[in-house]
């Protein structure tokens, strides 16, 4: 106690011989400096931290929520501490639950839900040095970045706002994390002249005109087979629906044609089986106002063929490695591939309108149709695998035209479990299979 008192007293006269001076207050340790401040950058100095006294890298400040814009600051302790920050809706941290530990987030204790939140985090950030303030505006691009690289501020929902202390040289996460959630303001229901009108069916699938006022900033777009939709629906909720399987286009893009494949309709949707398909759609408007719209189409297909089927023989993983054995029958197939790509990304496909098919066939694919067609299987083998969550599409085709895409989901481990399912088609962005939780990697930083 005597030492502390006579440091402290010392350390106050210090200061203020300092102050008048405007010089630096020092901190030594033997012969070295540890630490040096400008006495006008501090208000005090205390050997216990006051109960309202942040003792922490990053703080963070909401200064202005609207129903699609959000202003924040992330403050920072030092000029030179970076951090990795986004905010995230409920919907994609509620999705990583679901993915990860097979419940909704609401159902997870607090160190899951930090899990879940570092993890969303860590696919999409930007980063920042020293105290900052942002503003994120719905559907506005960022700087610098592709037509697709847009913000989402959506109206009436719940957002995660996140700061992650990180390495400045390498990004590589240090233990600061915070967060606060804050809710948009509620949109209004409005009439923007919104109409969705079936143009025709091409090899393609069906070619919807998605109409609407000038007022309309973008559409959000859920599509999928009308029976599996509306399950999701009745049980989840509209808003739920679209918040978690939707996506976001501007009418020009729905318009255009040749940016998912030469010469086909952007606003082109998957079709496969027999029966009647829903597309639900949401204008938003500048204003942040909406107007909903549902719309059922019949599909209709033509002659009924036998599809060929793939059965998994044996399956092996562990790190960086992944060995899986099948069979098709009939074996005397007209087209067999296999392709194995990040689960992320047949999402995204899945999602811009690419489909089973055209992803197993494309790229780096494996023709594996004379192994087919002359025993009947085959293995599938890389010692290469990333470590990520990754995808195996098995595809047949019979002479008489029937198709079957296997999708064989995993991660290069001992622990986790296979996800095996042949796809169904809405919505694209499945719930998924329980997986156990995996450290967070270095964020994705969007500078």
């Amino acid at each position: 106690m005597i030492k502390n008192t006579i440091i402290a007293a010392a350390m106050a006269v210090a200061a203020l011989s300092a102050s008048a001076a405007d010089e630096m207050m020092y901190l030594v340790k033997g012969d070295r400096v540890v630490a040096k401040y400008d006495v006008d950058a501090v208000d005090y100095i205390s050997f216990n931290l006051p109960d309202d006294v942040i003792d922490e890298n990053l703080w963070l400040s909401l200064d202005n929520i609207g129903k699609n814009t959000v202003t924040y600051t992330v403050n920072t302790a030092a000029g030179d501490v970076a951090y990795a920050h986004n905010i995230l809706s409920y919907y994609d941290v509620n999705y990583t639950a679901m993915d990860y530990f097979g419940d909704m987030l609401e159902n997870l204790d607090e160190e899951s839900v930090i899990a879940c939140l570092q993890t969303t985090l860590s696919y999409n950030a930007f980063v920042g040095i020293g105290t900052n303030k942002f503003t994120q505006n719905d559907f506005e691009k960022f700087d610098n970045y592709s037509e697709a690289d847009r913000f989402s501020v959506m109206p009436g929902t719940k957002y995660y706002l996140c700061a992650w202390e990180v390495d400045p040289a390498t990004t590589e996460p240090k233990s600061d994390f915070v967060f606060t959630e804050f809710t948009t303001e509620a949109p209004e229901q409005v009439n923007l002249n919104l109409d969705v009108q079936l143009s025709k069916i091409t090899d393609y699938g069906m070619v919807l005109d998605i109409t609407g006022n000038d007022d309309i900033l973008y559409v959000r777009t859920c599509w999928g087979m009308k029976e599996s939709m509306e399950i999701y629906e009745q049980y989840y909720g509209l808003d739920f629906l679209m918040g978690t399987f939707g996506q976001n286009w501007s009418l020009e893009f729905l318009a255009g044609t040749g940016d998912l494949e030469p010469g086909v309709e952007n606003a082109t949707w998957p079709v496969y089986d027999a029966g009647e398909y829903v597309m639900y759609v949401r204008a938003y408007d500048m204003q942040g106002n909406v107007q909903d719209g549902k719309y059922v189409f019949e599909y209709t297909s033509g002659e009924d063929v036998e599809v060929p089927v793939v059965t998994i023989i044996s399956k092996e993983k562990s790190e960086g490695h992944v060995k899986v054995n099948f069979e098709i029958t009939p074996s005397n197939v007209e087209e067999a591939y296999v392709r194995m790509l990040s689960e992320n990304m047949v999402d995204d496909r899945l999602n811009m309108g690419y489909t089973y098919p055209e992803l197993a066939m494309g790229g780096d694919a494996e023709d594996i149709t004379n192994s087919i067609n002359t025993t009947g299987e085959y293995t599938f083998e890389s010692n290469d695998v990333i470590e990520q969550w990754n995808s195996i599409l098995i595809y047949a085709k019979t002479k008489e035209g029937g198709v079957t895409t296997l999708r064989l989901n995993f991660y290069p481990d001992a622990d986790t479990e296979w996800s095996q399912f042949a796809p169904f088609h809405a919505p694209a962005r499945k719930m998924p299979a329980v997986k156990k939780i995996k450290r967070a990697g270095i964020p994705v930083i969007r500078k």
